[in-house]
């Protein structure tokens, strides 16, 4: 399936401040059944750590010469490390994994098994879907936009990436993932290139340090412009997508707009009145506004958030007050 100058496959791990899973992590992507010792790389972007993942990565390379790469720069987030990985890579296909996760020992090969030469994507779903091809328009409607917005647990072409000159956006910490899939999507457009599979041998880390796990921060409103972004890559798609999609994205902007708020909310009153916290109000505030102009979005949504809705709109005082002493006990 490749050349000689060119690896099956590139797993890009990008590492920051992992220095204690990093090692297992690593060793999971190395112990593949069925794919050979030089058919696959890891390369490890250790995005300016300073816990000590940076010597963890080197050791790593020393132990596993030839099958462990890493590359040490500036913190810069992990758009800017993913989108590195993916200049490093000689993969034909490209996965990426999180440095705080696992994936089984059947991982690889239950992707490639099911792909074809005219594959661009493997997204294992986890259930039942079938045998066929879903085009990049249907793929955006039907998945994307309703929640599998990671791009863990996927197996792409490189080429696609590379010809398209699709990356991850610089400098969004929040919903990058989401984007660079649409735009993967997108590239596809009606061409049935994308195929599911009904594995899970990604095995996730509910990382309590999360970027919407942590308390309210200037990258929360990163929230706010990833589902304008979206918005923006959906309309492109013009008659190929029904109306039920920009509900589908409505209802996310809504949700992800209550949830940015629900953190200034959390903070200390005297916290609240500040220039961050009232511009975080205000841009949430006119999102919501936005996307219910869009019909069908207030009815999507389920009951206690309309009812969050309506007090958050007749007073963000008010709501702030009453949601902040609910969470804060």
């Amino acid at each position: 399936m490749t050349d000689n100058n060119e690896k099956l496959v590139s797993i890009i791990i990008p590492v920051y401040q992992a220095k204690d899973t990093l090692r297992e992590c690593v060793l999971s992507c190395l112990d593949q059944k069925n794919i050979g010792d030089g058919e696959f790389e890891v390369i490890l972007i250790d995005d300016g750590s300073t816990d000590g993942s940076d010597k963890v990565c080197d050791e790593l390379v020393s132990e596993y010469e030839g099958k462990v790469i890493a590359c040490h720069i500036k913190n810069g987030g992990v758009s800017n490390a993913r989108n590195l990985g993916i200049e490093k890579a000689s993969g034909r296909y490209i996965a990426f994994v999180d440095a705080d996760d696992k994936v089984s020992e059947n991982y690889l090969e239950n992707m490639l098994r099911v792909l074809d030469d005219a594959t661009v994507l493997v997204d294992e779903i986890g259930k039942d879907i079938g045998t066929g091809k879903l085009s990049g328009y249907q793929y955006l409607e039907n998945y994307l936009i309703t929640g599998n917005s990671h791009v863990w647990g996927k197996l792409f072409l490189r080429k696609v990436i590379t010809d398209e000159n699709i990356r991850f956006k610089d400098g969004l910490t929040i919903g990058e993932d989401l984007l660079f899939l649409m735009d993967i999507a997108l590239s596809q457009g009606k061409e049935h290139t994308i195929r599911l599979t009904d594995k899970e041998d990604y095995v996730y880390t509910d990382n309590e340090n999360g970027a919407m796990k942590t308390a309210f921060k200037e990258s929360f409103l990163d929230q706010l412009t990833c589902w304008k972004l979206a918005e923006e890559r959906l309309i492109s798609a013009g008659k190929f997508v029904s109306r039920y999609a920009h509900v589908s994205l409505g209802v996310s902007m809504v949700l992800t707009a209550l949830l940015v708020v629900g953190k200034v909310a959390m903070l200390d009153e005297k916290e609240r009145d500040n220039d961050l916290a009232r511009l975080a109000v205000e841009e949430s505030k006119k999102q919501i506004k936005h996307a219910l102009k869009t019909r069908g979005v207030f009815a999507g949504l389920p009951m206690g958030h309309k009812l969050k809705v309506m007090i958050f709109r007749l007073s963000p005082a008010l709501y702030l007050k009453i949601y902040g002493k609910y969470k804060n006990g």
